[in-house]
């Protein structure tokens, strides 16, 4: 009898290589995608070569004491310190974060998203940047600060940085020291104290402030002159309102391109109506070109005409236009003092017909203008 031949079965799909069975593992979970390394060798660390790890721990806060949890953080920040080369990280689900001196080591991490997390001390945030020595993008979502005195936000790398509320945190004396961040955007109710410093980077700034019971002016003024030198900025209605409170009023001296959107206009209307706007703002803008807000906005025209209109501003968009009296008069009102204007677009309101924009078009056409390169723009 011939001797019976035991063929050993091939793993075709772990001769594959490491780029395709990584983009094989991507369509997994994090967790998932870990269990594989139990495979053989072959797999052992594949999973640590993907980009992006989504670390869930909604499961882990339901089944375990909310307070014993708490002394995990520095074994969770140890795995990820031995087991990845990782470029991204989001913590979320009520991450109790409270971290040691020293523990955190993630010198490849390039993205950092907190979200829903719970600072414990001021030192916990100054320790995880700490260790995070290429970090070029954070976001702060939802966070929880009720312990929180001082919330330092200090690195020498950071280009992009977003905080989206931070709750219980009206008290606390927010920090940023980041001489290399192009953007900021802020959302959140005014803290107590600010300290802004070495912002020269900053590209662009979008800031939606809003008002509560323990609103200080104080902090308003020293956040707007911390940002007074950006090239472009996002303000929304409520911020105006802060903004043109402060005394004295800080000079954007190098603001190029403004816009000033409304995310609900029936709502924050309260913030405009028998305000000054956008009237006083304008004198502050010396270098302006590029202008766009909702024609509520403007409440009064400008008695003395800003520098910016007379020599700078290149292009105005006015937005929820309607064709009443006032609404055509401002608009007049650019176009006969607009030196350097080029494009006077106008984005009608949603009950404004074409026959009426027709006829704010020709009023408009008619009307006498400073700048004869000007285009005038009806939608």
């Amino acid at each position: 009898m011939g001797k019976e031949v035991k063929r050993k079965k091939a793993d075709r799909i772990s001769d594959l290589p490491d780029s395709i069975l990584t983009h094989i593992l991507s369509f997994l979970s994090t967790n998932e995608a870990v269990r594989t390394s139990i495979l053989s060798t072959r797999w052992r660390y594949l999973f640590a070569l993907l980009p992006n790890f989504h670390f869930d721990l909604e499961d882990v806060l339901r089944r375990k004491n909310f307070n014993s949890y708490t002394a995990s953080v520095e074994n969770f920040m140890s795995f990820v310190d031995r087991m990845l080369t990782l470029v991204s990280l989001k913590v979320d689900k009520d991450f109790v974060l409270d971290v040691p001196r020293g523990v955190v080591h993630l010198p490849n991490l390039n993205t950092l998203h907190l979200e829903s997390v719970k600072f414990l001390n001021d030192d916990s945030i100054k320790n995880l940047l700490s260790g995070c020595s290429n970090l070029e993008d954070m976001v702060l979502k939802q966070c929880y600060m009720e312990n929180i005195s001082k919330f330092n936000i200090s690195h020498q790398l950071l280009k992009r940085l977003t905080i989206d509320y931070l709750y219980d945190g009206y008290h606390c004396w927010l920090m940023i020291d980041t001489p290399n961040l192009a953007y900021f955007k802020y959302l959140d109710s005014i803290k107590a104290r600010y300290s802004m410093e070495n912002l020269q980077s900053l590209v662009k700034a979008d800031i939606y402030l809003f008002k509560t019971n323990y609103t200080l002016q104080g902090g308003a003024t020293t956040l707007f002159r911390g940002i007074c030198n950006v090239p472009s900025l996002i303000l929304w209605v409520t911020s105006l309102e802060l903004l043109l409170s402060c005394k004295p009023l800080p000079v954007f001296a190098t603001l190029v391109k403004l816009k000033i959107p409304c995310y609900d206009l029936c709502r924050e209307y309260s913030y405009i109506r028998g305000g000054k706007g956008l009237k006083t703002l304008l004198s502050s803008l010396p270098a302006l070109e590029k202008l766009e807000f909702s024609q509520e906005v403007l409440c009064f025209l400008p008695e003395n005409v800003p520098s910016c209109l007379l020599y700078k501003l290149k292009a105005i968009k006015i937005t929820n236009f309607k064709d009443e009296k006032h609404c055509i008069g401002k608009a007049k009102y650019f176009l006969k003092n607009g030196g350097a204007l080029q494009k006077l677009t106008i984005l009608t309101a949603p009950d404004v017909s074409v026959e009426k924009q027709l006829k704010i078009s020709n009023v408009l056409s008619a009307s006498p203008r400073e700048s004869k390169q000007l285009c005038i723009l009806i939608v």
